[in-house]
């Protein structure tokens, strides 16, 4: 807590809880309220601030479905624990009525080979990973709500599986099917591949697809999907390189054009393909699994800063791992006193002081040390109900310019200036304030904070 300003100053600012309510209302950073002070080197200025106490909870499980990213990999190290990220999705014909062959035609199998298009990728490019395919007995609709550590039901064993190594640059020159019995060989990069018909389950699936020259299956997408419901893709790593902190997290778009599968087989001598990709009404979801034992997490959950004086860290994690919560009552009693009221349930009365700007900052958030998965780009601030669940509809500024939240220089600032004043005016509400991460469902970013952001509240002095 800083200094106690004199009574006299603590009697004066008062005002700031009521009539000064209504009078901040450009959203231009820094101006807050200064529409109505057109000279302001005229106008006293008082600046106070207080400590927040800050601690770390484990996140709900969030809404995953359609996220911006699929993830897919295993991260370890000893400040978050251990993170797995897979993803869900359905595949789809390309178009309807589609036809494999004529109906007295021979079809033969060639292969069904599974596909995914690269988009990045966090971590150590030392990792091998193992990939699995496995085939869903649940449904991934789009129109369904799906969260993120919901679990997933498969058909079977898996379809298939590859050990995995990022390449840079790779290149894989494919012989695929032009039509007129010739084939090209096209080069693809930024794509992985691998054969699903060698093992049972996957040759079943791939004799199935194959089964459906009579266009049953593939008479429209809802038929396909009656037949089948989707994929989950997994990932692992070897135990022994995670236990030495690293892990790679591969990243995938859902709007890439290259993620599904690939049926090849030939009709009489014609050798042709069909594609069953991810399309733009493909349902999906990430999937997230967090084990904390033996970290930094695990140790800070369940304390605060109010009452552990060793306390440091608060912690921040994408996936719907853990987010940092910051205790409202301390932030009202606190500026109370501030105010003068201390515990009472009145405040004394003055006037001519009005909140001109609330500006809440973590300094030094540290992210140096976490097996090169980058922090959030940016936080946001937001009230928890009583089941700590994120309400961004109660954070009045979430969506004016000078809320910001964005990470510069190890800083992270929230202009939160309507948020103070309505709380001084109304109270908590039992309301405390989450730090969460922007995207959180569609990478596995982490960043450490302090545990006790300082809260500037600026007070303009209008005769």
């Amino acid at each position: 807590m800083m200094n106690r300003p004199c009574w006299g100053r603590l009697k004066a600012l008062v005002l700031a809880l009521f009539g000064g309510l209504s009078l901040a209302s450009c959203n231009q950073e820094g101006t807050l309220g200064l529409d109505l002070l057109p000279d302001k080197d005229r106008y006293l200025t008082i600046t106070d601030s207080v400590s927040l106490v800050g601690g770390t909870v484990l996140e709900d499980s969030l809404q995953s479905q359609l996220p911006g990213s699929f993830l897919l990999g295993e991260l370890n190290n000893p400040a978050f624990g251990r993170a797995r990220a897979s993803f869900v999705f359905q595949v789809l014909p390309n178009s309807e009525n589609i036809r494999l062959g004529d109906p007295d035609s021979t079809l033969t199998l060639d292969s069904l080979v599974f596909s995914m298009s690269l988009a990045g990728y966090q971590g150590d490019t030392n990792t091998s990973l193992m990939l699995r395919v496995h085939r869903l007995a649940g449904t991934v609709s789009p129109n369904r709500t799906h969260y993120s550590r919901d679990p997933v039901r498969t058909l079977g064993e898996a379809l298939g599986q590859q050990v995995y190594r990022y390449r840079s640059n790779q290149i894989e020159p494919i012989r695929e099917p032009v039509g007129q019995n010739l084939d090209s060989v096209i080069k693809y990069s930024g794509v992985i591949r691998f054969r699903l018909d060698l093992t049972p389950d996957g040759l079943s699936l791939a004799q199935g697809l194959l089964a459906g020259k009579d266009s049953v299956e593939y008479k429209d997408a809802a038929s396909f999907v009656r037949f089948m419901n989707g994929l989950w893709v997994e990932a692992q790593t070897d135990p022994n390189m995670l236990r030495n902190g690293n892990g790679l997290l591969l990243q995938s778009s859902p709007v890439a054009t290259r993620t599904g599968l690939y049926l090849y087989y030939k009709n009489g001598s014609q050798r042709r393909r069909l594609d069953l990709m991810l399309r733009t009404v493909s349902g999906s979801r990430n999937r997230f699994e967090f084990d904390y034992a033996n970290s930094q997490v695990k140790q800070a959950l369940g304390r605060n800063s109010a009452t552990d004086t060793t306390l440091e860290y608060s912690y921040v994690q994408s996936g719907s791992g853990v987010k940092t919560r910051l205790r409202a009552d301390s932030l009202y009693q606190a500026l109370r006193r501030q105010l003068g009221a201390g515990d009472s349930t009145s405040l004394p009365i003055s006037s001519g002081w009005v909140v001109h700007k609330a500006v809440l900052e973590f300094v030094n958030a540290d992210s140096s040390s976490f097996g090169g998965v980058a922090p959030p780009s940016q936080l946001f601030l937001v009230p928890l109900d009583s089941q700590g669940r994120n309400m961004a509809s109660r954070m009045p500024d979430l969506f004016e310019s000078y809320y910001d939240g964005n990470l510069r220089n190890g800083l992270y600032r929230f202009g939160i200036t309507r948020y103070v004043q309505q709380l001084l005016a109304e109270g908590p509400k039992g309301e405390d304030l989450g730090v969460i991460p922007v995207n959180p469902v569609g990478n596995l970013a982490m960043v450490r904070l302090r545990v006790r952001p300082r809260l500037r509240v600026t007070y303009t002095r209008i005769p």
